[in-house]
């Protein structure tokens, strides 16, 4: 009894210098297995752990003995971890105490002194990137305007040159708020303007020496004109003044040339007596005889060379500039058919057969079977194929709702529909994009009116408007007849009535507005006291 008196009192000194260590998990379960033990295997644990610890001591000794160069490596690299961790320690309360801080206060000076000049520049250098295409399209232009000024190639060169003026006033108030910015696009404005302007003033110069070339007749005469008044490079009655001293320039030149063909001086008196050949008074005779006429072939031919250069230079400037209002911008090819037929017919005045007073009523009312014709094959068959499908009899007709308005817009109210008196003529009212069948119709009378618009002499205004007055008194027929013979309900009849009111108070007013203002470029008023 007195051995295990001692192994319980052992037990206890053991259970109380634990401090807490057997509550760990592995030694809670120990000792409930040992709760669980019968008492011989009770009795037997304490000699089975004492055998168990001499021979982890054994071999711990022995791992001592055999391996004790690792240990001392290990404690060595122990130590020297121990020694890095306490530097990173001491480096890292340097970088949050001082170089951090310090780091930070040159990120703001840097910020606060060269922060807003990268940041302009990096924005500049973005617009530029975003813009490349733009910029590299726009500074081609200038060499294709050059390159179209040298073959001859007039109106695609102004085209271009009035690209690049609103292309420019697009990029100088792209940044007008920025003052650093706008300089910069102003400078390069500059650039493509000076560059432009001397396409152009080169484009200038040839149109000018066109008029000066005694071989250019009256088409090539006619179009140099046309380009310098589109250039506007100065005002009408100085252009009228150039083209007449060009022409004189050149009648006096062919004169001349005449003249130094001849041998005849500008100087030089005729004397019969000084320098005759010939021993007797016939011989004398004779060469004065071949003198005179010399003189008098010479004569004949100046006066010839006066009179047709001086009557050329009447009609041409009479045709070009006092006949020119009587047309409304023709194009290039019935300018020249135009003007080749103003052109014979002065030609064929000469002997008597002037018949330009028959040019201007039948190119008139060529215009005017052109118009009619144009009509009769676009506007109005567009109609009659349109309402063929929803309209072709009582029992086949197509409620208004499903083919007269649109499905994606709301029906306008009739007070909405009306003309309105101050928008410009050349601009389709919108209202008519609520009624598809309207809005088609009338696209296909404004390309009748544009192709009218090539050559609209005056005296066709009349004709022209009868004609449109024709054509949309039949369409509007057609359209009365179908509300007529519809049979609607309350709902498409309030479309009937709104389609009936965009067509009488929209789009019929439209069209003779465009018609006598847009085409023809006089008022309503102007023309009903005429």
């Amino acid at each position: 009894m007195t051995a295990t008196d001692g192994e319980l009192s052992a037990l206890q000194d053991l259970l109380a210098q634990s401090d807490g260590t057997l509550q760990a998990p592995e030694h809670v379960a120990y000792l409930t297995q040992l709760a669980s033990l019968p008492l011989s295997d009770l009795l037997a644990e304490p000699a089975t752990l004492t055998t168990q610890a001499h021979t982890i001591t054994s071999s711990l000794t022995a791992l001592t003995h055999t391996s004790y160069p690792t240990f001392l490596s290990l404690h060595k690299s122990s130590t020297a971890i121990l020694g890095s961790l306490s530097s990173l320690d001491s480096s890292l309360n340097t970088l949050l105490d001082t170089a951090l801080p310090a780091l930070d206060d040159a990120a703001r000076v840097f910020r606060e002194k060269s922060g807003p000049s990268v940041i302009e520049e990096r924005q500049k250098t973005r617009v530029v990137l975003e813009n490349q295409d733009k910029l590299r399209d726009l500074l081609d232009i200038p060499i294709l305007i050059d390159t179209c000024v040298r073959n001859g190639l007039y109106s695609e060169a102004l085209t271009l040159a009035a690209h690049a003026t609103n292309v420019l006033v697009a990029l100088c108030t792209l940044h007008s708020k920025e003052e650093e910015s706008m300089s910069s696009s102003l400078q390069l404005t500059r650039s493509l303007q000076d560059e432009i302007a001397s396409s152009l003033h080169s484009m200038q110069l040839l149109l000018l020496n066109t008029l000066f070339e005694s071989s250019k007749k009256l088409p090539a005469l006619w179009k140099a004109v046309q380009f310098l008044h589109r250039m506007q490079a100065m005002s009408e009655d100085e252009l009228a003044l150039t083209f007449a001293s060009a022409r004189i320039e050149c009648l006096r030149s062919a004169l001349q040339n005449l003249e130094r063909d001849a041998g005849v001086s500008g100087t030089a008196t005729f004397d019969p007596h000084d320098n005759i050949a010939g021993t007797t008074a016939e011989d004398r005779e004779k060469q004065l005889d071949r003198q005179a006429d010399d003189v008098s072939r010479f004569l004949k031919r100046y006066i010839d060379a006066w009179r047709e250069g001086a009557y050329d230079i009447i009609t041409q400037y009479t045709t070009i500039f006092l006949e020119r209002s009587h047309a409304g911008g023709p194009s290039t090819s019935t300018t020249a058919g135009t003007a080749q037929s103003t052109y014979c017919s002065s030609a064929m005045a000469r002997v008597g057969m002037d018949f330009r007073a028959l040019l201007s009523r039948l190119i008139t009312q060529a215009v005017v079977d052109g118009f009619t014709r144009d009509l009769r094959m676009g506007p109005d068959r567009e109609w009659n194929v349109t309402l063929s499908k929803y309209a072709s009899g009582k029992s086949k007709s197509a409620a208004p709702s499903t083919w007269l308005v649109s499905a994606v817009q709301p029906l306008p109210s009739l007070s909405t529909l009306v003309a309105q008196a101050s928008a410009p003529a050349h601009v389709p009212p919108e209202s008519l994009t609520s009624f598809p069948p309207l809005a088609i119709s009338l696209n296909a009378y404004l390309r009748a009116l544009n192709k009218l618009r090539l050559l609209a002499p005056f005296d066709a205004v009349n004709g022209v408007i009868s004609a449109l007055e024709s054509s949309l008194s039949k369409t509007g027929q057609e359209l009365f007849t179908y509300a007529m013979e519809c049979r609607a309900s309350d709902k498409e009849l309030d479309i009937l009535r709104a389609v009936g009111a965009a067509y009488a108070r929209v789009m019929v007013p439209f069209l003779r507005r465009a018609v006598v203002e847009g085409v023809f470029g006089v008022s309503n008023t102007s023309l009903a006291d005429g």
